[in-house]
């Protein structure tokens, strides 16, 4: 998303400059404090604490003469920024992505943070950007609604729209980190149910393992009796990707919270037919039985989704993979970054507090 936005607009003419954290919180490692990323000049800051809430006071000074400032995430930056807003007197906007919610983890201490702390926080920003319509009814509960946007994420689908589907029957693939919320065990229990009416099933899954998940997952394939057809690739580089969402058959995903669902439209741009829960962005995108299926969290519901995209003929998923493709179009970067040309115009004109 950062990089996405930041490079349409620097297409578009603006000066943009990157400013996130030296950690590297996927392989505990640093990064140079300067680079040129994608054509981006990105700055790293030190920090200290943890990483659900890295203190970086550094900030401050890294915003220093730029017109505006523009958070990405309900965290550290948002709280320190808009609490010296009227030092550093640059008008900030912020994109909610999920807020603070992905998790039932503390929830109660999450929901009392979210109605004092975050509440006051966001009081001092021009603009909250909601990702989905979930966002935007989260924030509404402490925004007043002439200052939330609605934005969707934007997504660099044009390589995705390119790639020439080569389905192989029974492929599955799954794109996002190893966590809890993700709910991968569901989709095992799912496939559990179906592996001996569909012995070419197999599940392929892309993304870093953050949480430590890995090697239980691995463990409850081989008990659920899906040895050998459960792979778990870790994070890949962008053309492995390619080449699985070129034989994917589908893209599943249980989550049971997304603030979006980027890895969703990813797919649905490779014309991969989605079978997802209705969280985030998913039931603003796919109608389902149309451009692919909503389902819920329950394995049982998920696996009935699942078999009717393995029992779909190779026309017919063809055809809910092209209807899924053109549902997309509308993420765009150049669909979407004249939205936040238009909202950064709007706060700056009015000195910070959009209206």
């Amino acid at each position: 998303m950062v990089e996405g936005l930041s490079c349409a607009l620097q297409q578009k003419g603006h000066t943009v400059r990157v400013a996130t954290l030296r950690s590297l919180f996927a392989t505990g490692t640093s990064a140079p404090a300067r680079s040129i990323e994608a054509g981006l000049t990105v700055r790293r800051m030190r920090h200290w604490g943890p990483k659900r809430y890295p203190v970086a006071p550094a900030a401050l000074a890294e915003i220093r003469g730029y017109d505006l400032v523009h958070i990405h995430a309900i965290d550290f930056f948002v709280d320190y920024l808009s609490l010296l807003r009227l030092l550093h007197r640059i008008p900030l906007v912020v994109s909610t992505h999920g807020g603070i919610f992905h998790t039932q983890w503390a929830s109660r201490f999450k929901q009392m943070y979210f109605s004092t702390v975050t509440r006051m926080s966001l009081g001092g920003v021009g603009a909250v950007v909601c990702v989905s319509q979930q966002d935007r009814e989260k924030f509404e509960e402490i925004v007043p609604r002439q200052r939330i946007r609605l934005i969707e994420n934007g997504a660099n689908i044009d390589r995705f729209w390119s790639l020439k589907k080569k389905v192989e029957p029974g492929v599955i693939l799954g794109i996002s980190r190893l966590a809890e919320n993700k709910r991968v065990h569901k989709v095992l229990e799912a496939m559990a149910s179906l592996k001996d009416r569909y012995p070419q099933m197999r599940l392929e899954w892309v993304g870093a393992d953050y949480s430590g998940l890995r090697t239980s997952l691995e463990h409850r394939a081989v008990e659920l009796g899906l040895g050998g057809r459960v792979r778990f690739h870790g994070a890949t580089s962008r053309e492995e990707l390619y080449r699985l969402l070129e034989r994917a058959q589908m893209f599943v995903s249980a989550s049971s919270y997304e603030g979006f669902g980027l890895s969703t439209i990813e797919a649905m741009s490779a014309a991969t037919v989605p079978v997802v829960t209705a969280v985030g962005a998913h039931p603003d995108v796919i109608e389902s039985g149309v451009s692919g299926f909503l389902t819920d969290v329950d394995a049982t519901e998920l696996a009935a989704s699942i078999e009717r995209v393995l029992m779909m003929s190779p026309e017919d998923t063809a055809a809910m993979g092209e209807a899924a493709r053109a549902a997309t179009r509308r993420f765009s970067w150049s669909e979407i970054a004249p939205q936040y040309e238009q909202l950064y115009r709007q706060v700056l004109k009015i000195g910070g507090i959009a209206a």
